[in-house]
């Protein structure tokens, strides 16, 4: 026996007509009703199916599958139900079986934006080891999430089975949930769904559904005064998605308070990593910086990766491979030069920091053994600073303050800090009990943020707040959708959609790993090429394979290249950070191009093109060996509904305007090209 719950929302919202894709029917003869308290909300259970329909106006907005098996994939059975009382919500008890039974309260939340209504419905489990279980259909499109291997926007193809929702290395494990990840969904309907951060979350995407699980599995470890298994969540409904994202961003997350630093904004970051991996030396780095020069590129620093230290953890140059470091940053900053250099929270057990680290307690322990546990990484195996404890980030730091002090580094990469690494210890033990194991992902950042705004993490969860660059996971040298170029721009969304702003790609053209992870194959030239013309339009741009690997024609283009950035793209990137910082925008620099249209189903579609502030949308080449594509320019109306939208070619620059909502067909754009266009309201 099944049951349905269909609510009928009495708020005065929602009267675009693309929310409205169905009806409720009320009329049935098994049908229990309530009202929800002051809200006028009319709630009906139907025993035949396990659905909370959100409606309006007899039009349904968002039929929820309730009561799903743990996978996701069915539903369970439900042989009685129950009103249940609670003065401020609609409240029902659903018993599945002798023993097993789970009670649901839905609640409308007030909010700050009349355009907007939220509901918060909370699972809670009574008896047994039910696992709640809500399905949504990806009716519309819909974007958010996390950072994935095989990127997509919008996110409706996604095929992830259920599993913990936390951050994982996707280089290591494809099904594993990326490195940037929020426990936030948008639709094209104007719908918005948020789990807190208490919620022991599981998802799943696949089959035309999102699927949310609230289970105490491992690697969750919820606090005693909670139940075991719960599952909250917030579901908000707007006349737009910018409205609707507008609210969210508000209410659950927080804004950089200022902009990261503009030299690493406006001119490239130099990488020894893609090119060199971990073969370099002093005469290398020198070489590497008069290349540079010679060739008259700018330069927001350079930065020395993996293998300047004898064990990972010193964070001292080899003497052998570096004798003279600290004259050779003279040097390069004498050249022009910042350099940073590339950290982990990992110390080797030969590291010279590690007896300290070990006898204070400040590494991820194993709590069988009461000692400090190793994790496997991509270098070997180390133990694993805990940044749950507070004396662990500051000992972090004085160790790095050190390196900065003795060798005159100006900043840091950091690298790593997904969640895998804290549960890859084997029975782990955090100083800190977390609900959410996200938390560490947050406060490593945070400790890397003591470092001022000239730095970069890679991995990133509730950290919206912190003025720094977020990188994407490394990208592989091919034009594909694992991780290869066709990666680059679903990514770069993903990131601003999700609140970070300060995106940092990965390598131009990759890292070349295609001969292995510790060799180098120099990307193919046209892929590097498409590669830079997409950066040049984003936050930052980072070399490590070079122009001059290739001809005198590639270095020109890239000069070229480097030159619109810096000159161009460069005020508006600025402009449109600081609308962001400053509240005046709901989304970072790099937006979806349906961000300035209102309605506009095309739009939703196209994960090829993006738009630069509310000024240039880029249509660059992402297939291999192609001369023309076709192009989208969305509107006609813009996201107020009133004003239109023309758009002025910037690439051939003949002066002539095109109303929005054209989709122009085999557009040439020659190798060296990329087609880029300004936005006008007429």
């Amino acid at each position: 026996m099944d049951c349905l719950l269909a609510w009928t929302l009495g708020v005065a919202l929602l009267s675009i007509g693309v929310f409205w894709y169905g009806t409720v029917h009320t009329g049935m003869a098994n049908v229990l009703s309530s009202y929800g308290a002051n809200h006028g909300i009319h709630a009906n259970i139907d025993k035949r199916f396990c659905r909370i329909q959100y409606s309006k106006d007899n039009h349904i907005l968002l039929d929820v599958h309730a009561i799903q098996s743990p996978d996701g994939r069915s539903s369970l059975d439900v042989i009685d139900v129950a009103e249940c009382v609670s003065p401020s919500q609609t409240c029902q008890h659903f018993i599945l079986s002798p023993g097993q039974s789970v009670v649901v309260q839905i609640a409308e939340k007030e909010t700050s934006n009349v355009d907007v209504t939220c509901f918060e419905t909370l699972w809670s489990v009574q008896e047994g080891d039910i696992e709640p279980t809500d399905c949504f259909p990806l009716t519309g499109y819909w974007f958010g999430g996390a950072e994935m291997y095989y990127q997509d926007w919008p996110i409706n193809s996604w095929n992830k089975h259920m599993s913990f929702y936390l951050s994982g290395d996707m280089y290591a494990n494809d099904q594993e949930f990326g490195s940037v990840l929020e426990r936030y969904w948008l639709s094209s309907h104007g719908v918005a769904l948020y789990v807190p951060d208490d919620v022991p979350l599981h998802v799943s995407i696949e089959y035309g559904h999102i699927c949310f699980k609230g289970s105490s599995t491992s690697p969750y470890t919820p606090p005693l005064d909670k139940p075991q298994n719960l599952l909250t969540y917030t579901t908000c409904f707007g006349s737009s998605p910018q409205v609707v994202h507008e609210y969210v961003l508000k209410t659950f997350f927080a804004r950089p308070n200022t902009l990261p630093d503009l030299r690493m904004m406006k001119s490239p970051i130099w990488s020894t990593w893609a090119q060199y991996k971990k073969n370099i030396n002093q005469s290398i780095i020198f070489d590497y910086a008069h290349q540079i020069l010679q060739h008259n590129f700018t330069n927001s620093q350079l930065e020395i990766d993996d293998k300047y230290e004898v064990e990972y953890g010193d964070f001292n140059f080899d003497p052998v491979k570096f004798p003279n470091a600290s004259e050779m940053i003279r040097t390069l900053n004498d050249l022009g030069f910042r350099t940073t250099i590339w950290v982990t929270p990992f110390v080797d057990q030969d590291s010279v920091n590690f007896n300290a680290g070990n006898s204070n307690g400040n590494f991820i322990v194993n709590s069988k053994t009461g000692t400090s546990g190793q994790v496997a990484w991509w270098n070997g195996r180390a133990a694993t600073i805990d940044f749950t404890k507070p004396e662990a980030c500051d000992w972090y730091e004085e160790l790095l303050k050190k390196a900065r002090s003795d060798y005159g580094v100006d900043s840091f990469k950091f690298d790593a800090g997904e969640i895998n690494y804290v549960t890859g210890v084997p029975n782990f033990k955090l100083h800190e009990d977390l609900a959410n194991l996200g938390r560490y992902t947050q406060y490593y950042a945070e400790c890397a943020a003591r470092f001022g705004t000239q730095i970069e993490v890679r991995a990133a969860w509730n950290s919206q707040h912190l003025p720094v660059f977020v990188r994407m996971m490394d990208k592989d040298s091919t034009w594909t959708r694992a991780k290869g170029l066709k990666t680059l721009i679903p990514t770069a969304l993903t990131f601003s959609l999700l609140g970070y702003p300060y995106i940092l790609p990965d390598m131009i053209g990759g890292n070349g790993y295609e001969s292995g992870f510790l060799n180098t194959k120099l990307p193919e030239r046209e892929l590097f090429i498409r590669w830079l013309q997409i950066t040049a339009f984003l936050p930052s741009m980072q070399f490590s394979f070079t122009p001059w690997q290739y001809d005198n024609d590639t270095v020109q283009i890239a000069l070229d290249y480097v030159t619109l950035h810096e000159t161009v793209v460069f005020d508006e990137l600025e402009r449109a950070s600081l609308d962001y910082v400053s509240g005046a925008s709901a989304m970072g620099p790099i937006r979806p191009i349906w961000w300035v249209t209102y309605d506009d189903q095309k739009a939703y579609t196209i994960d090829d093109e993006f738009m630069v502030g509310d000024v240039y949308l880029v249509a660059p080449i992402v297939e291999n060996a192609t001369r023309s594509r076709d192009i989208y320019l969305p509107g006609p109306m813009w996201r107020d509904g009133v004003q239109r939208i023309a758009w002025e070619d910037q690439l051939r620059k003949e002066g002539n305007m095109i109303l929005g909502g054209t989709l122009l067909r085999d557009y040439r754009i020659e190798l060296e090209e990329v087609s880029w266009w300004k936005l006008h309201l007429v």
